[in-house]
């Protein structure tokens, strides 16, 4: 089950509570943020915050159609068109473990946010493609970002639990095993995609090690605002998820 968590910005415990409707599937919406600074409030209630490539001095990464940018490597969620689900700063040795993501300004079609729950889609191909999910567990099976980047799996084991790591596009190079298989991939990304239409003042913090996370091409003026991070020390969050999970999460 996804929580919905009403947020009050000037409430000291309210990260707390939007952390700890993350225990079940990693995943929580939540509302009530006003602006810019309630929202980096709220971030540092939860998370120390990781600062991104793309980001500003205070962490937060606007994101918006920013035109030829959206051309360079990895930088496709600075246009317009639909993003593929992925996990943010994949290409890391240890992706930052938590993201918080935030409308500001919603779009004038389309630009719904797309969620895929790793543990779902870890189950699911265990019954329709097991030699697939058994190529995205062997190790130094996928280059994540290049030959500066990560060697690595998709699905990896993490402190007794698995974790997810995943992105298609041009800085991802998969073994010969999961090339081969990349449609029936595609096709249980795409069944198990669940849409998740933000509307301004509302916002997600997901587990990133958990979820993967997309949009929809959009129109008009959409922007978002991203922050990344590691739980504080007293906020406990699982990394990832068993593998005997069997149950959908639901948004």
């Amino acid at each position: 089950m996804i929580y919905h968590v009403r947020v009050d910005p000037h409430d000291s415990q309210a990260g707390t509570r939007l952390a700890a409707a993350l225990q079940g599937v990693g995943l929580a919406t939540f509302e009530g943020v006003t602006d810019r600074a309630s929202l980096l409030r709220l971030a540092g209630q939860v998370m120390h915050v990781w600062h991104h490539r793309d980001s500003e001095p205070d962490g937060v990464t606007a994101i918006g159609d920013r035109g030829e940018l959206a051309r360079r490597p990895g930088s496709a969620g600075f246009g317009r068109d639909e993003l593929t689900v992925h996990t943010e700063s994949s290409a890391e040795d240890q992706p930052p473990r938590l993201m918080l993501l935030f409308c500001a300004r919603g779009a004038a079609a389309g630009g719904e946010c797309r969620l895929v729950d790793g543990a779902r889609l870890h189950h699911e191909l265990a019954v329709r493609d097991p030699e697939l999910l058994a190529a995205l567990r062997t190790p130094r099976s996928v280059l994540f970002g290049g030959a500066a980047g990560h060697l690595g799996a998709v699905f990896a084991e993490h402190e007794g639990t698995t974790v997810v790591r995943f992105r298609l596009d041009d800085l991802a190079r998969f073994s010969p095993q999961v090339t081969r298989k990349l449609a029936s991939l595609q096709a249980a990304l795409r069944d198990l995609e669940t849409s998740v239409p933000l509307r301004p003042g509302h916002g997600y913090l997901l587990c990133n090690t958990r979820w993967l996370h997309g949009r929809a091409a959009f129109t008009g003026e959409r922007l978002m605002y991203r922050l990344l991070g590691n739980p504080l020390s007293a906020v406990e969050i699982p990394a990832g998820f068993a593998t005997s999970l069997a149950e959908p999460a639901t948004v």
